[in-house]
């Protein structure tokens, strides 16, 4: 019997050792009324990793995310991008209040998605290669420029198979697109 447990606990501890990601962390204004949210816009991410493209990669999975979610209603990237020439901005990651208050009534939405692609690797794990990303999205109200809903999400390629026989690894892009889905899971149910 000892036997047995002994088994069934190193399986589970290599089952365990072999998930990815590190779990998602959520903020959540206690406040705000999200029903008031109906219209959104997605602001170009930024990109502070290593791989170039990043940013904008994951800019148009979250659209394509938010858009399967059903949950508000999303304005095109091309009309964000305008009114955002039209607002002379180039670095979107620092906009100011007045920036978000004017770029919502022009979009007429009520929230802009910001996010950041802070990682996004491919790193060494013995034998195996191992894709990690690590992305921060923030919801920000348009009518005060208050950020109502963020999250941060890592998660990595490495799963029980792969680890276990080298085999089986997911691409960047699959990471990419479950880092995102875990944030977005924590705000649309």
């Amino acid at each position: 019997m000892k036997k047995i447990t002994l088994a069934l606990a190193l399986v589970l501890a290599l089952f365990g050792a072999g998930c990815g990601g590190t779990g998602t962390t959520r903020f959540v204004h206690p406040e705000f009324d999200f029903s008031f949210v109906e219209g959104v816009a997605v602001v170009p991410f930024e990109n502070l990793s290593t791989t170039q493209g990043s940013g904008a990669q994951a800019t148009r999975y979250f659209v394509t995310s938010l858009l399967a979610s059903d949950a508000f209603v999303v304005i095109e990237p091309g009309e964000v991008a305008r009114a955002l020439e039209t607002q002379s901005l180039v670095r979107t990651a620092q906009l100011t209040e007045d920036q978000i208050k004017a770029i919502g009534r022009e979009l007429g939405v009520q929230g802009l998605f910001l996010g950041t692609v802070s990682e996004s690797a491919s790193l060494r794990s013995g034998s195996t290669t191992v894709s990690v990303v690590t992305v921060v999205l923030r919801l920000v109200e348009t009518e005060t420029g208050a950020t109502v809903w963020s999250a941060t999400n890592s998660e990595d390629s490495a799963g029980f198979w792969s680890t276990l026989f080298g085999t089986g690894q997911k691409s960047r892009s699959e990471v990419m697109r479950k880092c995102l889905d875990g944030c977005l899971d924590t705000l649309v149910d």
